[in-house]
Protein backbone atom coordinates (compact mmCIF):
# COMPACT_ATOMS: atom_id res chain seq x y z
CA UNK A 1 0.00 0.00 0.00
CA UNK A 2 3.21 2.69 0.94
CA UNK A 3 4.43 1.92 -2.60
CA UNK A 4 1.20 2.51 -4.56
CA UNK A 5 0.88 5.46 -2.83
CA UNK A 6 4.34 6.77 -3.20
CA UNK A 7 3.57 6.17 -6.99
CA UNK A 8 0.60 7.95 -6.94
CA UNK A 9 1.95 11.06 -5.12
CA UNK A 10 4.83 10.98 -7.91
CA UNK A 11 2.05 11.11 -10.74
CA UNK A 12 0.64 13.68 -8.66
CA UNK A 13 4.19 16.10 -8.64
CA UNK A 14 4.36 15.32 -12.09
CA UNK A 15 0.99 16.54 -13.46
CA UNK A 16 1.36 19.63 -11.50
CA UNK A 17 5.12 20.57 -12.97
CA UNK A 18 4.28 19.73 -16.30
CA UNK A 19 0.70 22.03 -15.77
CA UNK A 20 3.52 24.67 -14.50
CA UNK A 21 5.13 24.22 -17.85
CA UNK A 22 2.69 24.49 -19.95
CA UNK A 23 1.44 27.91 -18.04
CA UNK A 24 4.68 28.80 -18.12
CA UNK A 25 5.07 28.26 -22.43
CA UNK A 26 1.80 29.89 -22.31
CA UNK A 27 1.48 33.63 -23.85
CA UNK A 28 -1.15 35.29 -26.35
CA UNK A 29 -2.06 31.84 -27.82
CA UNK A 30 -3.22 28.67 -25.87
CA UNK A 31 -3.57 26.85 -28.39
CA UNK A 32 -0.15 27.08 -29.78
CA UNK A 33 1.03 26.34 -26.11
CA UNK A 34 -0.42 23.31 -26.01
CA UNK A 35 1.05 22.26 -29.88
CA UNK A 36 4.26 23.27 -28.40
CA UNK A 37 3.97 21.70 -24.99
CA UNK A 38 2.96 18.31 -27.43
CA UNK A 39 6.24 18.71 -29.54
CA UNK A 40 8.57 19.59 -26.52
CA UNK A 41 7.04 15.97 -24.62
CA UNK A 42 7.99 14.26 -28.09
CA UNK A 43 11.41 15.47 -28.82
CA UNK A 44 12.63 15.79 -25.44
CA UNK A 45 11.28 12.36 -24.17
CA UNK A 46 12.35 11.80 -20.38
CA UNK A 47 14.46 14.87 -20.17
CA UNK A 48 11.12 16.70 -20.98
CA UNK A 49 10.85 17.87 -16.81
CA UNK A 50 14.45 18.67 -16.24
CA UNK A 51 14.82 21.02 -19.40
CA UNK A 52 11.43 23.34 -19.45
CA UNK A 53 12.16 24.01 -16.13
CA UNK A 54 15.51 25.49 -16.52
CA UNK A 55 16.19 28.97 -15.72
CA UNK A 56 14.77 30.82 -18.65
CA UNK A 57 13.87 28.05 -20.64
CA UNK A 58 10.24 28.38 -21.18
CA UNK A 59 10.83 31.72 -22.55
CA UNK A 60 13.00 30.29 -25.37
CA UNK A 61 9.06 28.68 -26.37
CA UNK A 62 6.60 30.97 -25.32
CA UNK A 63 4.67 32.11 -28.75
CA UNK A 64 7.10 30.65 -30.95
CA UNK A 65 5.35 28.23 -33.60
CA UNK A 66 7.78 25.55 -33.19
CA UNK A 67 8.54 23.69 -36.91
CA UNK A 68 7.85 19.73 -36.07
CA UNK A 69 8.86 17.88 -39.08
CA UNK A 70 7.20 14.79 -37.62
CA UNK A 71 5.61 14.33 -40.55
CA UNK A 72 8.77 14.70 -42.75
CA UNK A 73 10.61 11.83 -40.12
CA UNK A 74 7.90 9.36 -40.58
CA UNK A 75 7.84 8.80 -43.94
CA UNK A 76 11.95 8.23 -44.13
CA UNK A 77 12.18 4.60 -44.54
CA UNK A 78 14.38 3.28 -41.87
CA UNK A 79 15.59 0.15 -43.42
CA UNK A 80 16.74 1.76 -46.77
CA UNK A 81 18.25 4.60 -44.27
CA UNK A 82 20.35 2.30 -41.98
CA UNK A 83 21.70 -0.09 -44.79
CA UNK A 84 23.35 2.39 -46.82
CA UNK A 85 24.90 4.75 -44.08
CA UNK A 86 26.49 1.47 -43.19
CA UNK A 87 27.73 0.49 -45.97
CA UNK A 88 28.87 4.75 -46.46
CA UNK A 89 31.10 3.94 -42.93
CA UNK A 90 34.17 5.31 -42.34
CA UNK A 91 36.33 5.31 -38.92
CA UNK A 92 36.58 8.16 -37.15
CA UNK A 93 40.30 10.38 -37.82
CA UNK A 94 42.19 9.82 -35.32
CA UNK A 95 42.99 13.35 -34.87
CA UNK A 96 39.28 14.13 -34.04
CA UNK A 97 38.53 13.78 -30.07
CA UNK A 98 35.70 12.75 -28.16
CA UNK A 99 32.90 15.33 -29.12
CA UNK A 100 34.73 17.13 -31.74
CA UNK A 101 32.60 16.33 -34.38
CA UNK A 102 28.86 16.01 -34.25
CA UNK A 103 27.60 16.24 -37.61
CA UNK A 104 27.91 17.84 -40.93
CA UNK A 105 25.04 18.05 -43.57
CA UNK A 106 26.35 18.31 -46.79
CA UNK A 107 24.13 20.30 -49.52
CA UNK A 108 24.28 18.93 -52.86
CA UNK A 109 23.29 19.75 -56.56
CA UNK A 110 22.64 17.07 -58.63
CA UNK A 111 23.26 18.08 -62.13
CA UNK A 112 23.14 16.01 -65.79
CA UNK A 113 26.57 15.10 -66.72
CA UNK A 114 26.86 17.11 -70.12
CA UNK A 115 29.27 14.23 -71.16
CA UNK A 116 27.67 11.17 -69.92
CA UNK A 117 24.43 12.65 -69.94
CA UNK A 118 24.30 10.60 -66.40
CA UNK A 119 23.22 11.64 -62.84
CA UNK A 120 26.15 13.63 -60.92
CA UNK A 121 26.18 16.18 -58.10
CA UNK A 122 28.64 18.50 -56.78
CA UNK A 123 29.38 20.04 -53.08
CA UNK A 124 27.23 23.46 -52.86
CA UNK A 125 28.20 23.91 -49.07
CA UNK A 126 29.42 21.80 -45.81
CA UNK A 127 26.96 23.17 -42.99
CA UNK A 128 27.97 22.60 -39.30
CA UNK A 129 25.91 21.20 -36.61
CA UNK A 130 23.62 24.61 -35.74
CA UNK A 131 21.81 23.97 -38.90
CA UNK A 132 18.48 24.14 -38.64
CA UNK A 133 15.70 21.27 -39.10
CA UNK A 134 17.96 18.51 -38.02
CA UNK A 135 14.70 17.02 -36.84
CA UNK A 136 13.49 15.93 -40.37
CA UNK A 137 16.41 13.08 -40.40
CA UNK A 138 15.30 9.36 -39.67
CA UNK A 139 14.30 8.52 -36.33
CA UNK A 140 17.43 5.72 -35.69
CA UNK A 141 19.88 8.60 -37.59
CA UNK A 142 18.87 11.37 -35.68
CA UNK A 143 19.43 9.34 -32.38
CA UNK A 144 22.73 8.75 -33.24
CA UNK A 145 23.33 12.52 -34.30
CA UNK A 146 22.09 13.84 -30.83
CA UNK A 147 24.41 10.58 -28.90
CA UNK A 148 27.34 12.43 -30.85
CA UNK A 149 26.34 15.61 -29.85
CA UNK A 150 26.44 14.06 -26.51
CA UNK A 151 29.77 12.44 -26.34
CA UNK A 152 31.35 15.85 -25.45
CA UNK A 153 30.44 14.76 -22.03
CA UNK A 154 33.30 13.33 -22.10
CA UNK A 155 34.86 16.63 -20.99
CA UNK A 156 33.65 16.85 -17.41
CA UNK A 157 35.93 13.55 -16.51
CA UNK A 158 38.66 16.63 -15.94
CA UNK A 159 36.18 19.47 -15.77
CA UNK A 160 33.48 18.22 -13.34
CA UNK A 161 32.09 21.40 -13.56
CA UNK A 162 32.31 22.12 -17.37
CA UNK A 163 30.23 25.09 -19.41
CA UNK A 164 28.48 23.92 -22.12
CA UNK A 165 27.26 26.68 -24.52
CA UNK A 166 25.01 26.10 -27.20
CA UNK A 167 24.03 28.49 -30.00
CA UNK A 168 20.87 28.89 -31.85
CA UNK A 169 20.90 31.38 -34.89
CA UNK A 170 17.60 33.68 -35.13
CA UNK A 171 18.12 36.75 -33.49
CA UNK A 172 21.08 38.42 -36.22
CA UNK A 173 19.77 39.80 -39.27
CA UNK A 174 17.14 43.09 -38.89
CA UNK A 175 14.69 43.57 -39.64
CA UNK A 176 13.57 39.97 -38.56
CA UNK A 177 14.18 39.41 -34.75
CA UNK A 178 11.63 36.71 -33.93
CA UNK A 179 12.91 33.74 -31.85
CA UNK A 180 13.50 31.15 -33.95
CA UNK A 181 11.10 27.94 -34.42
CA UNK A 182 13.65 25.54 -34.61
CA UNK A 183 14.73 26.22 -30.81
CA UNK A 184 13.80 22.84 -29.52
CA UNK A 185 16.15 21.52 -31.32
CA UNK A 186 18.81 23.28 -29.57
CA UNK A 187 17.21 22.15 -26.24
CA UNK A 188 17.06 18.34 -27.65
CA UNK A 189 21.18 19.09 -28.25
CA UNK A 190 20.98 20.28 -24.29
CA UNK A 191 19.07 16.85 -23.31
CA UNK A 192 21.37 14.90 -25.32
CA UNK A 193 24.62 16.55 -23.27
CA UNK A 194 22.76 16.41 -20.14
CA UNK A 195 21.95 12.41 -20.47
CA UNK A 196 25.67 11.71 -21.64
CA UNK A 197 26.90 13.98 -18.60
CA UNK A 198 24.68 11.88 -16.05
CA UNK A 199 25.81 8.64 -17.39
CA UNK A 200 29.65 9.91 -16.39
CA UNK A 201 28.27 10.87 -12.94
CA UNK A 202 27.14 7.12 -12.08
CA UNK A 203 30.02 5.74 -10.71
CA UNK A 204 31.24 9.26 -8.58
CA UNK A 205 27.25 9.28 -7.04
CA UNK A 206 27.42 5.11 -6.59
CA UNK A 207 30.92 5.65 -4.71
CA UNK A 208 28.81 8.72 -2.45
CA UNK A 209 26.27 5.82 -2.06
CA UNK A 210 28.70 3.42 -0.46
CA UNK A 211 29.88 5.64 2.28
CA UNK A 212 29.68 5.57 5.69
CA UNK A 213 26.40 8.00 5.24
CA UNK A 214 25.56 7.47 2.18
CA UNK A 215 26.85 10.56 0.58
CA UNK A 216 23.95 12.80 3.21
CA UNK A 217 25.95 15.01 4.63
CA UNK A 218 27.67 15.91 0.33
CA UNK A 219 24.74 15.40 -1.76
CA UNK A 220 26.17 16.04 -5.46
CA UNK A 221 23.57 17.31 -8.00
CA UNK A 222 22.64 15.10 -11.11
CA UNK A 223 22.77 16.08 -14.18
CA UNK A 224 24.14 19.69 -15.79
CA UNK A 225 21.93 22.83 -14.71
CA UNK A 226 20.13 24.10 -17.76
CA UNK A 227 19.73 27.70 -18.36
CA UNK A 228 17.59 29.53 -21.49
CA UNK A 229 19.20 32.90 -22.92
CA UNK A 230 17.32 35.36 -24.85
CA UNK A 231 17.95 39.05 -23.59
CA UNK A 232 16.99 40.52 -26.59
CA UNK A 233 15.14 43.99 -25.85
CA UNK A 234 12.71 45.35 -29.02
CA UNK A 235 12.00 47.96 -26.72
CA UNK A 236 15.35 49.35 -27.69
CA UNK A 237 14.89 49.64 -30.92
CA UNK A 238 14.20 52.74 -32.45
CA UNK A 239 11.09 52.99 -34.67
CA UNK A 240 10.05 55.75 -37.15
CA UNK A 241 6.41 57.31 -37.41
CA UNK A 242 4.73 53.78 -38.45
CA UNK A 243 6.40 52.07 -36.05
CA UNK A 244 8.69 50.37 -38.72
CA UNK A 245 12.28 49.63 -36.57
CA UNK A 246 15.01 52.11 -38.10
CA UNK A 247 17.80 50.71 -40.22
CA UNK A 248 20.72 52.58 -41.14
CA UNK A 249 23.38 50.68 -42.84
CA UNK A 250 22.08 47.18 -42.20
CA UNK A 251 22.44 47.84 -38.60
CA UNK A 252 18.85 48.46 -36.44
CA UNK A 253 19.20 51.63 -34.67
CA UNK A 254 18.83 51.46 -31.11
CA UNK A 255 17.23 54.31 -28.83
CA UNK A 256 20.03 55.98 -26.58
CA UNK A 257 21.54 54.49 -24.30
CA UNK A 258 19.95 51.45 -24.79
CA UNK A 259 21.16 47.77 -25.84
CA UNK A 260 18.96 45.86 -28.45
CA UNK A 261 20.64 42.69 -27.51
CA UNK A 262 19.98 43.39 -23.90
CA UNK A 263 23.86 41.84 -22.54
CA UNK A 264 23.88 44.11 -19.54
CA UNK A 265 20.40 41.69 -18.34
CA UNK A 266 21.72 38.52 -19.63
CA UNK A 267 24.92 38.68 -17.24
CA UNK A 268 22.86 40.22 -14.55
CA UNK A 269 20.32 36.49 -15.74
CA UNK A 270 23.82 34.80 -14.95
CA UNK A 271 24.59 36.89 -11.92
CA UNK A 272 21.55 35.45 -10.30
CA UNK A 273 22.05 32.19 -10.45
CA UNK A 274 23.09 30.73 -7.31
CA UNK A 275 26.62 29.23 -8.24
CA UNK A 276 27.30 30.34 -11.52
CA UNK A 277 30.55 31.94 -9.90
CA UNK A 278 31.46 29.06 -8.11
CA UNK A 279 29.75 26.13 -9.83
CA UNK A 280 28.78 22.61 -8.05
CA UNK A 281 27.60 21.22 -10.96
CA UNK A 282 28.23 21.59 -15.14
CA UNK A 283 26.00 24.33 -17.04
CA UNK A 284 23.96 23.94 -20.23
CA UNK A 285 23.68 27.24 -21.77
CA UNK A 286 21.18 27.29 -24.68
CA UNK A 287 20.81 31.28 -26.35
CA UNK A 288 21.32 32.91 -29.67
CA UNK A 289 24.57 33.08 -31.43
CA UNK A 290 24.15 37.11 -31.98
CA UNK A 291 24.10 38.32 -28.06
CA UNK A 292 26.35 35.02 -27.01
CA UNK A 293 29.02 36.04 -29.73
CA UNK A 294 28.90 39.18 -27.49
CA UNK A 295 28.59 38.01 -24.27
CA UNK A 296 31.50 35.71 -24.29
CA UNK A 297 34.90 36.96 -23.82
CA UNK A 298 38.45 35.51 -24.60
CA UNK A 299 41.05 35.97 -21.60
CA UNK A 300 44.93 36.95 -22.90
CA UNK A 301 45.50 33.41 -23.38
CA UNK A 302 42.85 32.50 -25.57
CA UNK A 303 40.43 30.78 -23.10
CA UNK A 304 36.84 31.76 -23.75
CA UNK A 305 35.11 32.62 -20.83
CA UNK A 306 30.67 33.84 -20.33
CA UNK A 307 30.56 36.46 -17.70
CA UNK A 308 33.83 35.33 -15.68
CA UNK A 309 33.17 31.50 -16.14
CA UNK A 310 35.03 29.57 -18.46
CA UNK A 311 33.54 28.10 -21.39
CA UNK A 312 34.38 24.68 -21.86
CA UNK A 313 32.50 23.55 -24.89
CA UNK A 314 30.75 25.56 -27.77
CA UNK A 315 27.86 23.95 -29.70
CA UNK A 316 27.88 26.04 -33.27
CA UNK A 317 30.19 26.19 -35.97
CA UNK A 318 29.00 29.71 -37.00
CA UNK A 319 29.29 30.77 -32.82
CA UNK A 320 32.77 29.78 -32.90
CA UNK A 321 33.83 32.40 -35.58
CA UNK A 322 31.66 35.42 -34.68
CA UNK A 323 33.43 35.33 -31.64
CA UNK A 324 36.31 35.84 -33.27
CA UNK A 325 35.33 38.42 -35.77
CA UNK A 326 34.23 40.25 -33.34
CA UNK A 327 37.63 40.37 -31.38
CA UNK A 328 39.97 40.65 -34.31
CA UNK A 329 40.17 44.50 -33.77
CA UNK A 330 41.56 44.13 -30.45
CA UNK A 331 43.60 40.93 -31.85
CA UNK A 332 42.12 38.20 -29.69
CA UNK A 333 41.43 34.78 -30.89
CA UNK A 334 40.15 31.33 -29.70
CA UNK A 335 42.75 29.10 -28.80
CA UNK A 336 40.99 25.60 -29.62
CA UNK A 337 43.17 24.10 -27.22
CA UNK A 338 40.87 25.94 -24.47
CA UNK A 339 37.74 24.38 -25.39
CA UNK A 340 36.07 22.10 -27.15
CA UNK A 341 34.74 23.25 -30.85
CA UNK A 342 31.66 20.12 -31.45
CA UNK A 343 32.70 20.49 -34.42
CA UNK A 344 36.67 21.44 -35.49
CA UNK A 345 35.62 21.75 -39.04
CA UNK A 346 33.47 25.00 -38.19
CA UNK A 347 36.15 26.67 -40.73
CA UNK A 348 34.69 25.15 -44.31
CA UNK A 349 31.29 24.96 -42.48
CA UNK A 350 30.77 28.15 -42.65
CA UNK A 351 33.15 29.01 -46.10
CA UNK A 352 32.28 27.91 -49.28
CA UNK A 353 35.78 28.66 -50.27
CA UNK A 354 37.17 26.32 -47.63
CA UNK A 355 34.72 23.61 -48.42
CA UNK A 356 35.42 23.56 -52.32
CA UNK A 357 38.72 23.67 -51.19
CA UNK A 358 39.07 20.15 -49.30
CA UNK A 359 36.70 18.90 -51.94
CA UNK A 360 39.25 19.38 -54.68
CA UNK A 361 42.03 18.39 -52.44
CA UNK A 362 39.74 15.06 -52.24
CA UNK A 363 38.52 14.37 -55.40
CA UNK A 364 42.30 15.00 -56.89
CA UNK A 365 43.67 11.87 -55.74
CA UNK A 366 43.60 8.82 -58.20
CA UNK A 367 41.33 6.63 -56.27
CA UNK A 368 38.47 9.10 -55.37
CA UNK A 369 38.56 10.22 -59.05
CA UNK A 370 38.44 6.65 -60.14
CA UNK A 371 36.07 5.62 -57.64
CA UNK A 372 33.34 8.73 -57.89
CA UNK A 373 33.98 9.89 -61.24
CA UNK A 374 30.82 11.74 -61.16
CA UNK A 375 30.90 13.04 -58.25
CA UNK A 376 35.10 14.76 -58.97
CA UNK A 377 34.70 17.36 -61.13
CA UNK A 378 37.03 19.82 -60.04
CA UNK A 379 35.23 23.00 -58.21
CA UNK A 380 36.21 26.54 -59.49
CA UNK A 381 36.91 28.22 -56.38
CA UNK A 382 38.38 32.08 -56.77
CA UNK A 383 38.43 34.24 -54.07
CA UNK A 384 37.83 37.94 -54.65
CA UNK A 385 38.07 40.29 -52.29
CA UNK A 386 36.77 43.60 -53.89
CA UNK A 387 34.24 44.55 -56.83
CA UNK A 388 37.18 44.96 -59.16
CA UNK A 389 38.34 41.85 -58.15
CA UNK A 390 34.66 39.52 -58.36
CA UNK A 391 34.33 41.63 -62.08
CA UNK A 392 37.64 40.69 -63.16
CA UNK A 393 37.26 37.08 -62.47
CA UNK A 394 34.30 36.67 -63.37
CA UNK A 395 35.30 38.28 -67.31
CA UNK A 396 38.31 36.05 -66.89
CA UNK A 397 36.22 32.62 -66.85
CA UNK A 398 33.66 33.75 -69.15
CA UNK A 399 36.40 34.00 -71.54
CA UNK A 400 37.55 31.01 -70.75
CA UNK A 401 33.78 29.46 -71.76
CA UNK A 402 33.20 28.66 -68.60
CA UNK A 403 29.52 30.39 -67.49
CA UNK A 404 29.82 31.95 -63.63
CA UNK A 405 28.12 31.89 -60.01
CA UNK A 406 29.37 34.21 -57.48
CA UNK A 407 28.35 33.72 -53.60
CA UNK A 408 28.69 35.97 -51.05
CA UNK A 409 30.13 35.10 -47.29
CA UNK A 410 28.13 34.89 -44.15
CA UNK A 411 24.72 35.38 -45.89
CA UNK A 412 22.00 33.03 -46.11
CA UNK A 413 18.43 32.36 -48.49
CA UNK A 414 20.27 32.76 -51.20
CA UNK A 415 21.33 36.54 -50.76
CA UNK A 416 23.91 37.87 -52.97
CA UNK A 417 24.17 35.14 -55.63
CA UNK A 418 24.52 36.03 -58.86
CA UNK A 419 24.92 34.32 -62.11
CA UNK A 420 26.46 34.92 -65.37
CA UNK A 421 25.75 33.40 -69.04
CA UNK A 422 28.47 33.21 -71.78
CA UNK A 423 26.55 36.08 -73.91
CA UNK A 424 26.78 38.44 -71.29
CA UNK A 425 30.71 38.73 -71.77
CA UNK A 426 29.87 41.63 -74.43
CA UNK A 427 28.21 43.20 -71.95
CA UNK A 428 31.03 43.73 -69.17
CA UNK A 429 28.99 47.13 -67.62
CA UNK A 430 26.42 45.46 -67.36
CA UNK A 431 27.73 42.31 -65.31
CA UNK A 432 29.66 45.01 -62.94
CA UNK A 433 25.85 46.85 -62.30
CA UNK A 434 24.62 43.33 -61.09
CA UNK A 435 27.84 42.83 -58.97
CA UNK A 436 27.36 45.95 -57.23
CA UNK A 437 23.56 45.20 -56.96
CA UNK A 438 24.45 41.71 -55.18
CA UNK A 439 26.57 43.63 -52.63
CA UNK A 440 24.80 46.13 -51.84
CA UNK A 441 21.85 43.89 -51.08
CA UNK A 442 24.14 41.84 -48.61
CA UNK A 443 25.30 44.80 -46.84
CA UNK A 444 22.19 46.10 -46.63
CA UNK A 445 21.08 42.57 -44.82
CA UNK A 446 23.87 41.53 -43.36
CA UNK A 447 26.37 45.25 -42.98
CA UNK A 448 29.77 43.56 -41.76
CA UNK A 449 28.85 39.76 -41.11
CA UNK A 450 28.57 38.89 -44.62
CA UNK A 451 30.03 39.93 -47.98
CA UNK A 452 33.45 39.25 -48.79
CA UNK A 453 35.54 37.11 -49.60
CA UNK A 454 32.99 36.18 -52.50
CA UNK A 455 33.51 32.84 -53.97
CA UNK A 456 33.26 32.78 -57.85
CA UNK A 457 32.94 29.31 -59.30
CA UNK A 458 31.23 27.40 -62.22
CA UNK A 459 27.42 27.63 -62.70
CA UNK A 460 26.45 23.65 -63.53
CA UNK A 461 22.73 23.25 -64.91
CA UNK A 462 20.91 22.16 -62.17
CA UNK A 463 18.58 19.01 -62.40
CA UNK A 464 15.43 19.80 -62.24
CA UNK A 465 12.24 16.92 -61.35
CA UNK A 466 10.69 15.81 -64.47
CA UNK A 467 7.69 14.14 -64.00
CA UNK A 468 5.07 15.84 -66.26
CA UNK A 469 1.62 16.26 -64.54
CA UNK A 470 3.20 16.57 -61.25
CA UNK A 471 2.95 20.10 -59.11
CA UNK A 472 6.69 20.02 -59.17
CA UNK A 473 7.27 19.25 -62.02
CA UNK A 474 10.88 21.48 -63.98
CA UNK A 475 11.41 22.22 -60.17
CA UNK A 476 14.92 22.66 -59.45
CA UNK A 477 16.50 20.83 -56.45
CA UNK A 478 18.99 20.26 -53.69
CA UNK A 479 19.76 17.05 -51.99
CA UNK A 480 20.99 17.25 -48.04
CA UNK A 481 23.37 14.79 -47.22
CA UNK A 482 24.31 14.75 -43.25
CA UNK A 483 27.46 13.58 -42.48
CA UNK A 484 27.45 12.52 -38.09
CA UNK A 485 29.34 10.49 -36.17
CA UNK A 486 28.39 7.58 -34.59
CA UNK A 487 30.02 6.60 -31.23
CA UNK A 488 27.65 3.91 -30.44
CA UNK A 489 30.86 1.86 -29.74
CA UNK A 490 32.94 4.80 -28.03
CA UNK A 491 35.84 2.30 -29.20
CA UNK A 492 34.87 2.21 -32.72
CA UNK A 493 33.72 6.01 -33.74
CA UNK A 494 32.66 6.07 -37.44
CA UNK A 495 31.65 8.47 -39.76
CA UNK A 496 28.24 7.74 -41.66
CA UNK A 497 26.38 9.20 -44.34
CA UNK A 498 22.73 9.41 -44.43
CA UNK A 499 20.05 9.83 -47.11
CA UNK A 500 17.20 10.11 -44.39
CA UNK A 501 17.31 13.90 -44.62
CA UNK A 502 15.29 15.97 -47.06
CA UNK A 503 15.59 17.30 -50.56
CA UNK A 504 15.20 21.41 -50.98
CA UNK A 505 13.03 22.27 -53.47
CA UNK A 506 12.79 25.59 -55.31
CA UNK A 507 9.29 26.62 -55.31
CA UNK A 508 10.02 29.65 -57.76
CA UNK A 509 12.00 28.00 -60.44
CA UNK A 510 8.96 26.06 -62.27
CA UNK A 511 10.15 26.66 -66.21
CA UNK A 512 8.03 29.02 -67.89
CA UNK A 513 6.62 28.51 -71.43
CA UNK A 514 10.04 28.99 -73.91
CA UNK A 515 12.31 28.05 -70.95
CA UNK A 516 14.58 25.09 -71.33
CA UNK A 517 16.30 25.29 -67.56
CA UNK A 518 19.50 25.16 -68.84
CA UNK A 519 20.54 29.01 -67.46
CA UNK A 520 18.68 30.45 -64.60
CA UNK A 521 19.24 33.47 -62.76
CA UNK A 522 17.13 32.70 -59.80
CA UNK A 523 17.42 31.55 -56.84
CA UNK A 524 16.00 30.77 -53.44
CA UNK A 525 16.47 28.72 -50.29
CA UNK A 526 13.88 26.58 -47.98
CA UNK A 527 14.56 29.54 -45.49
CA UNK A 528 14.28 32.46 -48.20
CA UNK A 529 10.75 31.14 -49.32
CA UNK A 530 9.24 30.42 -45.69
CA UNK A 531 10.36 34.33 -44.83
CA UNK A 532 8.54 35.04 -48.68
CA UNK A 533 5.36 33.35 -48.41
CA UNK A 534 4.58 32.43 -44.39
CA UNK A 535 4.48 28.93 -45.08
CA UNK A 536 6.09 26.25 -42.85
CA UNK A 537 9.37 24.74 -43.96
CA UNK A 538 7.80 21.20 -44.75
CA UNK A 539 6.12 23.16 -48.25
CA UNK A 540 9.41 23.00 -49.47
CA UNK A 541 10.99 19.69 -48.38
CA UNK A 542 10.27 15.83 -48.98
CA UNK A 543 11.94 13.27 -47.32
CA UNK A 544 14.84 12.00 -49.13
CA UNK A 545 14.48 8.55 -47.75
CA UNK A 546 11.08 7.73 -48.66
CA UNK A 547 10.73 5.59 -51.89
CA UNK A 548 8.00 8.33 -53.76
CA UNK A 549 11.08 10.72 -53.52
CA UNK A 550 13.44 8.89 -55.09
CA UNK A 551 11.08 7.92 -57.96
CA UNK A 552 10.23 11.60 -58.17
CA UNK A 553 13.81 12.73 -58.97
CA UNK A 554 14.51 9.41 -61.22
CA UNK A 555 17.11 8.14 -58.94
CA UNK A 556 17.75 4.48 -57.33
CA UNK A 557 19.16 3.33 -54.55
CA UNK A 558 22.51 2.44 -56.22
CA UNK A 559 22.96 5.95 -57.06
CA UNK A 560 22.19 7.49 -53.35
CA UNK A 561 24.98 5.10 -52.18
CA UNK A 562 27.74 5.67 -54.07
CA UNK A 563 26.98 9.63 -53.10
CA UNK A 564 26.92 8.83 -49.56
CA UNK A 565 30.24 6.88 -49.75
CA UNK A 566 31.80 9.78 -51.81
CA UNK A 567 30.53 12.23 -48.82
CA UNK A 568 31.17 10.12 -45.83
CA UNK A 569 35.50 10.11 -47.40
CA UNK A 570 34.89 14.20 -48.39
CA UNK A 571 34.14 14.65 -44.73
CA UNK A 572 36.95 12.33 -42.85
CA UNK A 573 39.45 13.73 -46.05
CA UNK A 574 38.22 17.04 -44.38
CA UNK A 575 38.64 16.26 -40.90
CA UNK A 576 42.16 14.33 -41.20
CA UNK A 577 43.47 18.10 -42.37
CA UNK A 578 41.70 20.30 -40.70
CA UNK A 579 44.90 21.52 -39.76
CA UNK A 580 45.23 23.21 -43.23
CA UNK A 581 42.37 24.92 -43.24
CA UNK A 582 43.83 28.43 -42.56
CA UNK A 583 45.94 27.82 -45.49
CA UNK A 584 44.34 25.34 -48.01
CA UNK A 585 43.06 28.82 -49.65
CA UNK A 586 46.48 29.94 -50.31
CA UNK A 587 47.13 26.73 -52.50
CA UNK A 588 46.77 26.90 -56.87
Amino acid sequence: MAGTANQRATELRDVAVQSAILRNITGKDADLAEKNFDLLKNRLGDGFTKIMTGTGVANLVKDVKLENNLSTQATQDSAATERLANASALPMPANVGRGEFTVAPLDIMPYVDPKTGKFAATVLEMNGNGYGNITTMEKNMLAKAMHSMGDVAAVIEKEPNALFVVGCSGREDPPAFGQSKKIHEKLMIAQAIDKEIQKKQVPGLLAEAMSEDGGATNPKPIGAKIIGLDSFDGDALLRDGQGKVVIKDSVAQQKEGRDKDGIAELHSTLDKIADWHNPTQPAIVVGYTAQLARAIKIDADGTPTLNGRKVSVINNDRLVLNINALNEAEGKKLDTKKFISSNISYLPAASKGHAYAFANDYNKQPDVAAKFPQFSREIINEQAGSIDEIHSKVLELLAQGKRVIIKPSGTGHGDGIRAFDLPEAATPNAIRKEIEESYAQVKGTYGERGGFPYTISEYLTAARIDKPGHPLNTMKYELRIPVLGDVTDPEQRLLKATHGAIIKIDGGSALREGENGDFSKNFASVSAQVLKTGLSADNFMKPLADPKTLDLLGLTEKDVGELLKWATGYVAHTLTNIDKAETILDKK
